[in-house]
């Protein structure tokens, strides 16, 4: 360890004597002295301190810094600031400070190049405009190189992800929603190659409607979900393993790391398409038209529940072992990328439940959208998917456990029922009025199967069929992402 350098400074052009050392810079004004006021102020390299730079006898102190006096909706949220100390010893000991706090940033294994992937098509359209403003200029101050590739298409980040060179990258952002993040991933487990890829850290910028993972990881580490904060996440470095599911159903296979959903939440998050020029407000108002119009669906569920969730459901009693399937097709159809979690579960860990059911909920990760803590007791790394299970509810309790989602507090209702699984496994039915029309399975913000009369069925070919059964398993901790500090 370094011993500790002092110095005498200006600061806001005001005398005082500053400290390097421990990982941290300090300095303390004189009363009296120019502008400033008497008192001490500490820097802390890891946390707060992003770049460093020599100009003449000045050192610039690049920090982010949560902002004085910051409470209610303010707290946790940071500002860019610079800090600028005038070294009286000139230029060699302005030169020789900088060095000294680049070397102890660089020491905490930040990333040096990036490839940043921009949707301008998520959200409000605004990520390119967010990108220039906001997310460009911290990467610059802190030294980063960055590569930047704008999608054009859906599809078009799973596929640069399935072939970029990864060897000159320490890691991938997202500046979208959830859904680039999503295409990141199924591109890197499609590789050859995906035993190291998937080691590669991705990085999440709100820039998109949804955005729940980039509140999920901020959240955890109790920072205001903010463009600027994600950004200094992913600049500090901090990494944290992530559970990624893989949906199955034959030979078709995705993976997911937000959610999948069917039935009510699935319905309004993509029938409300058509009222986009609503803003924000679209989910609200068709929330309320689907509750007041409550559709209720046939089928079942399947499910290995977690240790301390066994009296949920029913055993199943005759079960062919789908694990064994799951391996075997997955072997055939693709013989080296990504074949999926090698686990089987015995006949007696299975449990099921059959419908009609109002809504099927299954998270990965606490948030599901910026205001929607759909799976509040979920962790990122912990091997199992929370499930959400409404079979029943009055219209006038479903409104209100709608107003209560945004703590999660809702899951306290004795119409949920909330469970962890290790597996599952859905087959979805038919509305209970009306036989002839299926539902929509909505995986991280994306259709992946729709009944016959759905919103967009004509428009669209899925990748999945609706009907068959579609199986969920998890992959404890496969992929890694950027977060705000080390979460446990």
């Amino acid at each position: 360890m370094e011993e500790r350098a002092t110095a005498s400074v200006r600061v806001d052009g005001a005398p005082a004597e500053a400290t390097l050392g421990g990982g941290e810079l300090r300095w303390r004004r004189a009363a009296g002295g120019g502008s400033g006021a008497a008192g001490e102020r500490a820097l802390s390299l890891e946390r707060e301190v992003f770049g460093v730079q020599a100009r003449g006898n000045v050192v610039v102190v690049r920090a982010f810094v949560v902002a004085a006096g910051a409470g209610g909706k303010a707290a946790g949220r940071r500002r860019r600031r610079d800090f600028v100390l005038e070294m009286a010893g000139g230029e060699g000991a302005a030169a020789a400070w900088a060095e000294r706090m680049t070397r102890c940033l660089d020491s905490f294994g930040r990333p040096k190049r990036l490839f940043v992937f921009v949707n301008p098509f998520g959200g409000k359209k605004c990520a390119k405009k967010i990108y220039d403003a906001e997310i460009k200029p911290l990467f610059e101050a802190a030294g980063v190189s960055i590569t930047v590739q704008e999608t054009e298409y859906p599809g078009h980040a799973r596929e640069v992800a399935s072939s970029l060179d990864l060897a000159k990258y320490d890691g991938i952002v997202c500046v979208s929603g959830d859904g680039v993040l999503v295409e990141v991933v199924n591109g890197i487990l499609q590789r050859t190659d995906w035993k190291e890829a998937i080691k590669m850290p991705i990085g999440v910028v709100p820039a998109g409607t949804g955005n729940g993972m980039a509140k999920s990881l901020l959240h955890a580490a109790s920072e205001t979900c903010s463009v600027s904060n994600a950004v200094f996440a992913i600049i500090r470095g901090h990494k944290q393993s992530l559970d990624v599911c893989t949906i199955l159903q034959g030979e078709k296979k995705f993976f997911s790391v937000l959610l999948m959903t069917w039935g009510l939440v699935a319905d309004i998050d993509i029938e409300s398409e058509r009222y986009r020029w609503m803003g924000s407000a679209r989910i609200d108002f068709y929330a309320v038209v689907r509750i007041m119009n409550l559709r209720k669906y046939c089928g079942s569920i399947q499910f290995v529940p977690a240790p301390g969730y066994e009296e949920y459901g029913e055993p199943i009693k005759q079960f062919e072992n789908c694990m064994v399937e799951f391996l075997e097709q997955n072997g055939k159809s693709h013989p080296s990328s990504y074949p999926g979690p090698s686990v089987e579960f015995q006949a007696l860990d299975w449990r099921f439940v059959d419908g009609p059911f109002v809504a099927v909920w299954i998270n990965n990760v606490p948030w599901a959208a910026e205001d929607i803590m759909a799976a509040p007791e979920a962790k990122f790394s912990d091997g199992y998917m929370d499930a959400v299970i409404l079979k029943d509810c009055p219209k006038a309790d479903l409104l209100a456990l709608l107003m209560k989602m945004g703590d999660g507090s809702y899951i306290k209702s004795p119409f949920v029922t909330y469970l962890k699984v290790r597996a599952f496994k859905l087959s979805p039915g038919q509305l209970v009025e009306n036989p002839k029309r299926g539902g929509i399975v909505d995986v991280d913000g994306e259709v992946i199967a729709r009944g016959e009369g759905t919103y967009g069925k004509s428009q669209h070919q899925d990748v999945m069929a609706y009907g068959p059964h579609i199986q969920l398993t998890v992959h404890q901790a496969l992929a890694t992402v950027y977060c705000p500090k080390r979460i446990r």
